[in-house]
């Protein structure tokens, strides 16, 4: 098996969010300051992904997801209407998982060992949020898109799409200890549309990538 190579590269994307993140937030202040929060989300996420992992043909990673990951990074809301708000993210995401290589094609000497393996993307989603029981304590459930940039490879030989689209569900519990500074807790489960992997073999178009994560973070009126 060749050596695998992780190339991150999230400085490609994060001047695109930087400007996009800055539009809203000057387009919020131009408006309705009240209506915009910007906060500082962090999250322990599991990976619920396809068991198997095509990387080329005849190869791929039979995948154990018994590793927490974590997500990070920045995002806002903005009140619509009543307790309808839109919101969007930028997020750094690590679904690192144990994986062992196997090869259709091969004869190995020696069974090949399990390894960890760096699985790492960018997430921008948009969506919308609904708070139920306007007061201090609020409950909230969420819908929207997820645009998803994967930033290494999992191996030389890995035929991948570099960007992929999916949905995300979630919910949680808001706690406001002023009019300025809301905490949040919520939950949101993400599920891939679009392929991660260009083709087809060993069900490639099938693999889905799935996360759940549980997170806590403040959200500022500004």
């Amino acid at each position: 098996m060749q050596k695998m190579k992780y190339m991150q590269r999230p400085f490609l994307i994060l001047p695109l969010a930087i400007v996009l993140l800055s539009s809203i937030v000057l387009l919020g202040q131009e408006n309705d300051q009240s209506k915009l929060r910007i906060g500082m989300p962090a999250g322990l996420s599991k990976n619920l992904s396809s068991e198997i992992v095509p990387i080329s043909e005849y190869t791929g990673f039979s995948g154990d997801y018994n590793k927490t990951n974590y997500r990070i990074g920045l995002n806002m809301d903005y009140s619509l209407k009543g307790s309808l708000t839109i919101f969007s993210a930028f997020n750094y995401s690590n679904l690192d998982f144990t994986g062992t290589y196997f090869c259709a094609v091969c004869d190995f000497a020696f069974p090949p060992s399990p390894e960890e393996i760096e699985f790492r993307f960018i997430e921008i989603p948009i969506g919308v949020r609904y708070y139920i029981f306007p007061s201090k304590i609020r409950l909230f459930s969420e819908f929207g898109l997820n645009n998803i940039f994967q930033l290494n490879s999992l191996s030389e030989e890995s035929s991948r799409n570099r960007y992929v689209l999916g949905y995300k569900l979630g919910g949680g519990l808001e706690y406001s200890f002023s009019e300025k500074i809301a905490l949040q807790i919520g939950f949101d489960y993400n599920n891939s549309i679009s392929n991660l992997f260009k083709d087809s073999y060993f069900g490639g178009s099938d693999f889905k990538l799935k996360s759940i994560t549980f997170g806590i973070g403040l959200l500022k009126r500004i």
